[in-house]
């Protein structure tokens, strides 16, 4: 029996049609740029409980106040070198306007009461993100290709695997890592501002292409950053993602935009004066605790920490 061992070139070559180089890169860029980076992240499969890995998540943050109130993005990668083109096919959404609210968030606050009206208001809708935000695009995908030729067959155009699998993990660590903010919450006298967006990126290494659905055919064009949207059950419920798809060649500018993005966020906040937060005063007074509250702080603060993992729901939808 002989045992055949692989060549460098082999190797080198085998290595370069995988996706570790291109995870490599990535991570390369994001820590020049000042990011926390860990890769190979592992999270819970929702469905067997497995442990499963995230190709990369990275952290950036950004100081409101002197004091230790922060806005954090965070990055959720997965790469993908795709030997044959992966296909988005776009339209024009009904109600884009609203995409902002796809933007996934946890921490404190979630929501800020306008004392004008009333009432609390989530807040992606109190910063008036549809302002600037790019999920609020004119376009959007929410079918996607990629094609396989068979032996003596045409070519087919189908879900491959991994790009779908790439999708389903994105959703699944965007729901962990929200819930796991969340559910790191202690109750405080004081509570500082600690908030973090998450980016689900499937980031390609090939060709990447926009369908426009036309009469009697469809338009393929050459494209670098697309939007992708998936609905997924939840607890009974949908469950809406926003996935960005970008690629390789345009990672660099898409991250740059996202920065923008965390900084005019930053700058919203920080003028929302009419709002009940104020980076200027206590916290307590920031997610608007009255003094009535205070005096049960003691008796609460067990049970409060208990409930937190319950929490984050009720904040996003109560």
């Amino acid at each position: 029996m002989t045992t055949t061992s692989i060549t460098r070139d082999d190797a080198t070559k085998a290595l370069l049609n995988s996706g570790y180089l291109l995870e490599s890169r990535l991570e390369q860029v994001l820590v020049s740029r000042g990011y926390y980076v860990d890769a190979n992240d592992a999270y819970p499969d929702p469905t067997t409980g497995k442990s499963r890995e995230l190709d990369l998540m990275a952290m950036t943050a950004r100081k409101l106040s002197r004091d230790y109130d922060f806005v954090f993005t965070v990055l959720l990668i997965e790469c993908v070198n795709n030997p044959q083109p992966l296909v988005l096919l776009t339209k024009k959404p009904q109600v884009g306007f609203l995409f902002q609210q796809g933007r996934r968030l946890a921490g404190l606050p979630v929501k800020l009461f306008d004392k004008r009206t009333g009432r609390w208001t989530a807040l992606q809708e109190a910063l008036y993100l549809e302002k600037f935000h790019h999920y609020c695009t004119p376009r959007v995908a929410t079918q996607f290709c990629s094609f396989a030729k068979k032996a003596g067959s045409d070519w087919m155009a189908l879900h491959e695997g991994p790009h779908f699998d790439s999708f389903s993990k994105l959703s699944d660590a965007v729901d962990y890592f929200q819930h796991k903010h969340f559910a790191s919450w202690q109750f405080a006298d004081k509570e500082p501002v600690n908030i973090e967006f998450y980016y689900p990126v499937l980031v390609v290494q090939g060709e990447l292409l926009e369908g426009r659905v036309q009469k009697g055919g469809v338009a393929l064009r050459a494209a670098s950053h697309l939007q992708f949207r998936r609905t997924v059950i939840r607890r009974s419920e949908a469950a809406p993602y926003q996935i960005d798809v970008v690629q390789e060649k345009r990672f660099t500018r898409f991250v740059a935009m996202i920065e923008r993005e965390l900084d005019l966020t930053v700058k919203r906040l920080k003028t929302r004066t009419t709002w009940s937060v104020n980076l200027s005063q206590g916290s307590s007074s920031r997610l608007g605790a009255c003094d009535r509250l205070k005096r049960f702080v003691g008796l609460w603060r067990q049970s409060l920490e208990n409930l937190a993992p319950q929490l984050h729901r009720y904040a996003l939808t109560g």
